[in-house]
């Protein structure tokens, strides 16, 4: 076996100073670029936009989205959980054979009403709109939870919960959302907790999974009792 060259290597005497670049496939960009500071971001983005066509084209896209989403009005969805708590409150009253018969028509109302929320929620939707569907879609989840207990609210609960028809609704909206609009969520304690409230009432477990996508952490073990609808 040939010895190991110890041959020196010749000075760099050209004033290149750069450092190599790692060749690991798994480099962790995300957490690199979060080091940066504003200054340092721009400039990188904007030599690789002018290098790269297919960045240019990002941002570009990034920008119209952008000025949509400020020119889009905002939608407001209050009034989907007011109506859905006055028809679970009017199917209370009536006795057990109707009750029963109602939850179908309430249920329909709540998946219809859901699937508006989302199509009209997309991720060039104004940050107002995302809001407006994301806290109307928890005050229904605590609507439908409070009235697990009554003929009609039970078969409500057992149907949207098994389908985790709530959770995927706001998963699809959070999964739209920037991170910037996200930080806002994040930064509205009193929406965070009720809907670590709403979490720990037991009925939809997917609200866990909505909030670690949102960046906010949830406990395995919060000693929460799981309550299921009967």
């Amino acid at each position: 076996m040939a010895a190991p060259s110890r041959k020196r290597q010749r000075a760099n005497t050209s004033g290149d100073t750069s450092i190599p670049l790692p060749t690991t496939p798994n480099t962790d960009y995300k957490s690199l670029i979060s080091t940066f500071d504003p200054p340092t971001t721009q400039t990188l983005l904007l030599e690789a936009a002018q290098n790269h066509p297919a960045v240019a084209q990002s941002i570009l896209t990034k920008h119209a989205q952008l000025l949509a989403a400020e020119r889009s009005p905002v939608i407001d969805f209050d009034h989907y959980s007011k109506s859905i708590w006055r028809a679970l409150r009017d199917a209370d009253r009536m006795s057990g054979s109707r009750a029963w018969e109602a939850s179908f028509d309430v249920t329909s109302s709540i998946e219809s009403a859901v699937e508006k929320m989302v199509k009209s929620s997309p991720a060039h939707a104004s940050l107002g709109t995302k809001k407006s569907a994301l806290y109307t879609l928890r005050k229904i989840c605590k609507t439908v939870a409070l009235g697990r207990n009554d003929t009609c609210g039970s078969e409500v609960c057992k149907t949207l919960v098994g389908e985790e028809t709530l959770e995927n609704a706001m998963w699809d909206i959070v999964e739209g959302m920037s991170e910037e609009e996200r930080e806002v969520l994040r930064s509205d304690g009193e929406w965070v907790g009720k809907m670590e409230e709403l979490l720990e009432m037991g009925d939809f477990e997917g609200i866990g999974e909505v909030l670690v996508e949102m960046g906010i952490g949830v406990s395995d073990d919060d000693g929460s009792t799981t309550k299921d609808c009967q």
